[in-house]
């Protein structure tokens, strides 16, 4: 056939099949190309292949009825959910009293600093004392007992603690160390000096696991990083205090006084702790610092019971959809 070769515009437009929709080339004036009388009907060949591909009326099978049921329940809007309710505020007399439980537990392993340091800054005094007849491998030996019993301690207090009082294993662990060093400054032989230092390091071991036990109560998760910071304050004032209370007392009155003054001031703080501190919220009638508010709970509650009630209204909808 003899191409045709339109004159007049610049350029002139070709349809050519590619695939199954026409696509139109513009080529240079003066190069040859097919006719456009010949463009309806190529337009008409690739919708016909298009048409093969696309469902007829009346000839959905059970995917496209479920693809368009799904499409028709996705268009229905979701019932309106209330806001998250705000966290209660906690009152004025239940800040006060937990503020007393942390003041509590800061006081109390800070003293168990004071009689777990008791040895170490009355060594010197001992050292000097004739009647003893003591050196440095005497006190070394002493105090190289004292981290394995605290080890062992630690591991044992951090079982014990899910199960017992985390009020009484601060209070009257704190008390027991503190009968420790009395009597460790009544004594004068170095095979009691050695078990009562032993004895003393596995009591220090229920002070850490008792204050985190009780922390973690009295304080919600948001907030417990702000009080576990300060809790460990605790550690530094006893680092602090004890070379100044018990060292002083030791050089001014003795090495004996050096164990009785941290002894004394553990079974005062011991009470104190009794007193002071619960292990719980609950225990004195305040709701769980973690607990969801009141209004939270009602409305996942309300929630929660419209989704099933949604759900059987949509499967009779599906299996209508199914049958059409």
């Amino acid at each position: 056939m003899q191409q045709l070769q339109l004159p007049a515009p610049a350029a002139r437009v070709q349809a050519t099949r590619t695939g199954f929709a026409p696509r139109a080339e513009i080529r240079p004036l003066g190069l040859h190309s097919r006719p456009q009388v010949l463009i309806p009907q190529f337009r008409r060949r690739s919708d016909a292949h298009v048409a093969r591909f696309l469902p007829k009326d009346g000839d959905e099978d059970g995917a496209g009825a479920e693809t368009k049921q799904q499409g028709k329940a996705a268009d229905v809007p979701a019932a309106p959910q209330e806001p998250e309710a705000a966290a209660t505020p906690y009152s004025a007399e239940f800040v006060r009293r937990r503020l007393l439980v942390f003041a509590g537990i800061v006081v109390g392993y800070t003293t168990f600093y004071l009689t777990r340091g008791s040895l170490t800054y009355s060594a010197p005094a001992m050292v000097a004392d004739p009647s003893l007849g003591f050196n440095l491998t005497h006190i070394g030996t002493m105090t190289s007992i004292f981290p394995m019993a605290y080890g062992v301690s630690k591991f044992a207090a951090g079982v014990l603690s899910t199960g017992v009082s985390a009020r009484l294993l601060l209070g009257l662990g704190l008390m027991a160390t503190a009968a420790v060093n009395i009597g460790f400054g009544a004594s004068s032989s170095m095979a009691l000096f050695c078990a009562l230092w032993g004895l003393n390091g596995m009591l220090q071991g229920v002070g850490a696991p008792a204050c985190a036990n009780i922390l973690t109560r009295w304080f919600a998760a948001k907030e417990r990083g702000t009080y576990w910071g300060m809790w460990n304050i605790a550690h530094n004032l006893g680092g602090f205090l004890a070379p100044v209370i018990v060292g002083g007392c030791a050089k001014a009155f003795g090495w004996r006084w050096g164990m009785f003054t941290p002894g004394l001031i553990g079974l005062a703080v011991g009470l104190l702790v009794l007193a002071a501190v619960r292990d719980k919220p609950a225990d004195l009638g305040y709701p769980s610092v973690d607990a969801p508010a009141p209004a939270a709970t009602a409305a996942a509650a309300k929630q929660g019971a419209a989704q099933p009630q949604q759900q059987q209204e949509e499967k009779p909808k599906a299996s209508s959809g199914m049958m059409e």
